[in-house]
């Protein structure tokens, strides 16, 4: 060996390279891990999106159409109907009890 080797010189240079291959670990480990995280977010996203559209597909399939308001209003015009019937009914009612009320008035209710 040669005399003139400098060993501390030597040492000193691999520990600056001991530390810059550390810190090289430490930055691929932290963007691996940046990655991974989101790589997790998305993937709960995902989630969370199908669930909405299994939801969603389910309301749009449950949705009322044209046809079952169509058939709705049918059923609601006969009620229309039938009331108004009933009404004229009542009103008809209505007239014969005062005519009999007035006839009661009018000969007193003697005979």
């Amino acid at each position: 060996m040669n005399p003139k080797t400098d060993y501390a010189a030597w040492r000193f240079w691999f520990d600056i390279g001991q530390y810059i291959v550390a810190a090289l670990v430490a930055l691929y480990i932290w963007i691996s891990n940046k990655a991974k995280a989101s790589g997790e977010d998305v993937k709960a996203v995902e989630k969370r999106i199908h669930k909405i559209d299994t939801r969603v597909t389910a309301l749009e399939s449950s949705q009322i159409t044209k046809e079952d308001l169509a058939e709705v209003y049918d059923r609601l015009n006969d009620v229309s109907g039938l009331v108004n019937k009933l009404m004229g009914i009542s009103g008809g009612t209505q007239k014969t009890v005062e005519m009999i009320n007035k006839n009661l008035l009018n000969k007193g209710g003697k005979e």
